[in-house]
């Protein structure tokens, strides 16, 4: 017979795959989260309704784009913030003349 303890799991030490799968599901939360925000702004606040489904399939489909890497996030980025104002990173709304 083992006179091995019975680890608890609470209290097992995080292995690298637990780190990894803790990534994803962030990631994906978080992805659905700033989608949800998003289609429910386009919705509720500028009447949307009707190009709802239009602008989610576009959303998929740049999302694609950026997968494949044809489209550069940090080119996005930067297209936002000088063209619009619009710092995503920093969460900054400029001035745009």
């Amino acid at each position: 017979m083992s006179n091995k303890k019975k680890v608890n799991p609470r209290k097992r030490p995080a292995t690298m795959a637990d780190i990894k799968r803790a990534k994803e599901v962030a990631t994906v939360n978080a992805l659905a989260t700033a989608e949800t925000i998003f289609l429910t702004v386009m919705l509720d606040k500028y009447d949307q309704a009707e190009n709802i489904r239009s602008i989610w399939a576009d959303i998929i489909k740049l999302s694609e784009e950026v997968k494949e890497k044809r489209v550069s996030i940090v080119d996005m980025l930067n297209v936002l913030e000088t063209e619009y104002g619009i710092d995503i990173v920093g969460r900054k709304l400029k001035q745009v003349s």
